[in-house]
């Protein structure tokens, strides 16, 4: 049994598209207005058919009253005083050359024709079927017009709601592209701002005056905007990197210079920290201006996480019984850099020490990585929105700066990866490096981890 506070609003049964409600809208007001039109005709039809038989009667009548009176002869099945005349048309016969008719029954019509003369009422009764042959033909008709008329009308309206469905999937698109853009440094504002591909939102739906045309034209002014804001917040950054750079110089300098004592090497260590934070600084304004290259080489990536690793526990990065490293089936080798790779998993594995709990696992097989920890894992806000400057992946996963992961994800882009943020089916945080993979010609190798609820960000 599912729990329903469990249930995502992604998880709902998906609602039909605007192109089919349009569409079935249509059908169904070109139907409607079909059968009360059908309604209309045929009810006029079969009153005009009753108002000629009534006619035609009361015509009938008076020419047989008029025989009747000059030769005193009874024609046209006529009767003299008949008394199954209905009593409300003997009522109107109330003087001599009077004449009326009167109507009853439903599928098959009694007529009676009646006139007064010489004393006498003179009387004539016919019946007929109010549906014949003619009106079911015009039926027939009605109902082929009408079921031509819907399917005409409903084609129409479904290329007309196809057309519209389709300018709005274009802006939802590229308003997607320009959101996955956003999410990675260096890839925005880059580029045009309205889409990843250097094409507005208006470019994408067309040049139409309505109003999908202005809700793209409100989009593009609206990502040109925010476009100005994150270029100057990237400007900001890279400012204050480097106008910190020289006076942390001479900092560094000083701090040298001081003894061994508690005090001073509680300096060292801020200022040590505050080092790492200007050249977080400068590798992210580097990865925002898209200088970044790579140097790329043909490596298995077994050997280089497990190289990374070494190394890190031999700087003093992270203690040796911190890290576990588990490498799969060599599989062929990748192209890509080693250098910024070990970049990435120093600070996937640092972040995974610092806002999680040893011990960390780092599985490599084929072209994926996958580094876990056994914290409380990633938060469902983290998940939603990525990796975010100055924000760590967690309130209560410790301190930090909410740089590594972003610098991790940027190095990752440039090797043409991406990062999946996810939690581990058995607990902690699992983010997953997927590489290009193998050389040309051949199948890349896949890892074995994958991450629940996992995120891409490429």
């Amino acid at each position: 049994m599912v729990d329903a506070s469990t249930v995502g609003p992604y998880d709902r049964r998906p609602e039909p598209g605007l192109r089919v409600r349009i569409a079935a809208t249509i059908a169904c007001i070109v139907i409607a207005a079909v059968v009360i039109l059908a309604l209309a005709v045929h009810l006029l039809v079969v009153q005009n058919r009753i108002n000629q038989q009534r006619a035609a009667a009361d015509n009938l009548v008076q020419v047989a009253m008029s025989i009747y009176q000059d030769q005193g002869v009874l024609t046209f099945d006529a009767r003299l005083d008949d008394p199954s005349v209905p009593s409300e048309l003997r009522r109107q016969l109330t003087r001599s050359g009077t004449h009326g008719t009167y109507l009853s029954g439903r599928s098959i019509r009694d007529v009676w024709a009646a006139g007064r003369v010489a004393g006498h009422i003179l009387s004539i009764h016919s019946r007929f079927p109010t549906v014949d042959a003619s009106v079911r033909a015009v039926d027939r008709a009605l109902l082929i017009a009408g079921i031509a008329t819907a399917v005409v009308a409903s084609a129409v309206g479904a290329l007309s709601a196809n057309r519209l469905s389709r300018r709005l999937r274009l802006a939802a698109r590229a308003a997607r592209a320009l959101a996955t853009a956003a999410s990675t440094p260096g890839a925005w504002p880059a580029t045009s701002p309205g889409a990843a591909d250097g094409s507005t939102l208006r470019e994408a739906v067309g040049q139409g005056r309505d109003e999908v045309g202005d809700l793209a034209d409100a989009v593009d002014a609206m990502a040109a905007r925010l476009a100005e804001r994150l270029q100057s917040e990237q400007r900001f950054t890279a400012d204050v990197a480097h106008d910190l750079r020289t006076p942390l110089t001479g900092l560094n300098a000083a701090a040298s210079l001081l003894d061994d004592s508690r005090p001073s090497q509680m300096v060292r260590d801020r200022v040590d920290a505050l080092t790492t934070l200007v050249e977080e600084l400068l590798e992210v304004a580097r990865l925002d201006s898209r200088v970044e290259t790579a140097q790329l080489e043909y490596a298995m990536i077994p050997a280089i996480v497990t190289r990374a690793v070494q190394r890190g526990i031999a700087k003093g990065e992270y203690p040796q019984d911190a890290v576990a490293v588990s490498t799969h089936d060599q599989g062929e080798p990748v192209l890509t850099d080693p250098r910024r790779l070990e970049r990435v998993l120093s600070n996937l594995i640092r972040n995974a020490l610092q806002h999680g709990r040893p011990p960390v696992t780092v599985e490599a097989g084929g072209s994926r990585v996958v580094v876990t920890d056994a914290g409380p894992g990633f938060t469902d806000e983290f998940l939603a929105k990525g990796p975010q400057r100055f924000q760590r992946s967690s309130a209560n996963r410790g301190g930090g700066h909410g740089l590594g992961l972003i610098i991790a994800a940027g190095q990752t882009a440039v090797l043409g990866g991406n990062l999946q943020f996810g939690n581990a089916p058995g607990g902690g945080a699992q983010v997953v490096i997927d590489l290009p993979g193998a050389p040309p010609g051949r199948q890349p190798s896949s890892g074995s981890a994958s991450a629940e609820n996992a995120v891409i960000w490429d």
